[in-house]
């Protein structure tokens, strides 16, 4: 038995040659032998560890995709089924704080493995060869917490393999710069010690991952009162903020010797930077198409002379301004050549145009003609609505607004409404009447305020028949609008009218400021 037939993937080989290629340092071939009577093969029916116990069952992970010379790392976490747990030593316990399906509480041991490590541990195994090995006979490397690592993980991948003896949890990381890109399946076998010569099979996983040219570039778009963030709906003349997120889990960009940001905001206005985060205003309502270019540089030995000249040769990013201070830039004309592309979903094998960039691209720094740069891109491309603003509404100073409204019945159709305010006093006041759902409205009436040193109103409105209206109260003066929502229920016997405060006031009076804005231009015009 060979280690590629434990497992149920089978990678392809087709254009590999000779095999493997490439070689991951530090992994095997996956024709190696395998000792499957010391790790018998994954059983795909029940056995006793499922019958009589519930079978812990593993998860595969991984931070993919990967940027091509980056690191992708993998993490293997076992998850035990309900009232189980692993004990400070490893072993396997029952959670005497949890009732199972028949409402009992176990307490133990489910399974003991280190009751027999002590005959079978380091030092103590009469048979090397069956005692502390992985399943290509290699044995397990020393530690102090050995007792704590009763799993052995092994782990698959582009015809290649790789054993770690590890406790509930086992983790990895593969260098991916020479690593073919594309999709490909990382797939792990867990087995347990179970009894001295003896290994179970307990669970296996497997996951898909990605390595690309391109760097994995996501951007958040956001507006202090924007209209539809979630469909990239922003007003005109207001700032909308830019924050770009790089997906580089190893950090591999923090050795390049640049990372510059490349925006065009499709209005005319176009900026170089290296901040991650930046803002620009729109002054021209439309349909925009907002695109972003990230350009990573790493510095690499420079070729022989003779060999430069037929180096493909990539423009240099002209800055024809200092370095940005402000966010704000005047209108920034950047000369630069490169692919723009979608950015890739994790499965999918780009498809390079024009000059492939798996090979590097090349060229000189100019403040030092012994230095070359390799050059790494990623694109971000959104399309984004700029409408016109809404009309602002303000509240008084310092905070001011209507804090209190009563009303009492005055005849049978007449209420009187005593509201109480914060501020200046207003200048004029008007109530919108609507139907109960405040949605449909049924009058408006404005009235002057006299001058008064109290932010105090008094109103009396007539209502056409008993029932429940909304009532919406503006009160105005020179610099602001304030606003109350209000419901009235006037019952057919002559007694006090019962008001609500609505605790969403200028919530639910938004629509009917909208027709008091209306209302007010038709009655000043």
């Amino acid at each position: 038995t060979r280690v590629l037939n434990m497992f149920p993937h089978k990678h392809t080989t087709q254009g590999w040659f000779p095999f493997p290629i490439p070689p991951i340092p530090g992994w095997n071939p996956d024709s190696t032998p395998w000792d499957d009577t010391l790790y018998p093969p994954m059983q795909t029916g029940p056995n006793e560890f499922q019958r009589h116990r519930g079978k812990p069952k593993v998860v595969l992970t991984s931070d993919s995709p990967a940027l091509n010379g980056s690191s992708v790392s993998f993490t293997a976490k076992l998850q035990y089924p309900p009232c189980q747990k692993e004990g400070t030593d490893g072993d396997l316990l029952w959670d005497e704080h949890c009732e199972d399906a028949n409402g009992q509480v176990r307490s133990g041991y489910v399974y003991n493995w280190t009751s027999w490590l002590e005959d079978y541990g380091y030092g103590r195994c009469a048979d090397p060869k069956k005692c502390n090995v992985f399943p290509d006979g290699k044995p397990f490397p020393q530690s102090n917490d050995w007792r704590h690592k009763n799993y052995v993980y092994v782990w698959h991948t582009r015809g290649q393999y790789y054993e770690t003896c590890d406790g509930s949890s086992s983790s990895l990381s593969l260098n991916t710069s020479a690593l073919p890109l594309g999709a490909e399946v990382m797939e792990v076998l867990v087995y347990r010690q179970r009894e001295r010569r003896k290994y179970s099979p307990l669970t296996t996983d497997s996951t898909v991952y990605h390595i690309t040219d391109k760097i994995p570039v996501i951007v958040k778009m956001s507006q202090k009162s924007a209209a539809n963030m979630s469909d990239g709906v922003f007003f005109r003349g207001e700032e909308v903020l830019f924050q770009v997120l790089l997906h580089d889990p190893s950090e591999y960009l923090k050795m390049a010797f640049s990372v510059d940001y490349l925006w065009d905001f499709r209005d005319g206005n176009q900026l170089v930077t290296h901040r991650e985060v930046i803002t620009h205003t729109y002054s021209t309502a439309g349909r925009r198409s907002v695109s972003l270019v990230v350009e990573a540089a790493f510095p690499i030995e420079c070729p022989p002379a003779a060999e430069t000249s037929t180096l493909h040769m990539t423009p240099q990013v002209q800055h024809p301004f200092p370095a940005p201070g402000p966010l704000h830039c005047p209108r920034v004309y950047v000369h630069f050549r490169v692919l723009l592309h979608r950015a890739l979903p994790p499965t999918v094998t780009p498809s390079p145009e024009g000059p492939s960039t798996t090979g590097p691209w090349l060229h000189r720094h100019p403040a030092n003609a012994n230095q070359c740069f390799r050059y790494v891109h990623g694109s971000f491309t959104a399309n984004i609505s700029v409408i016109e603003p809404k009309p602002t509404v303000r509240s008084w100073p310092h905070n001011s607004k209507i804090i209190d409204v009563t009303a009492a019945r005055e005849s049978k159709t007449d209420i009187s409404f005593l509201v109480k305010c914060m501020g200046s006093a207003p200048t004029s006041a008007c109530t919108i009447v609507s139907d109960p759902s405040c949605s449909e409205v049924q009058s408006i009436l404005c009235d002057d305020l006299p001058p008064s040193p109290q932010c105090l109103v008094h109103l009396r409105r007539s209502f056409s028949k008993p029932g429940t209206y909304c009532v919406n109260i503006t009160l105005e003066d020179s610099h602001s609008v304030a606003l109350a929502s209000t419901k009235v229920s006037i019952s057919k016997r002559p007694h006090t009218a019962e008001v609500v405060i609505s605790s969403s006031a200028v919530l639910t009076a938004l629509f009917a400021l909208v027709a008091f804005m209306v209302y007010r231009k038709l009655y000043t015009n």
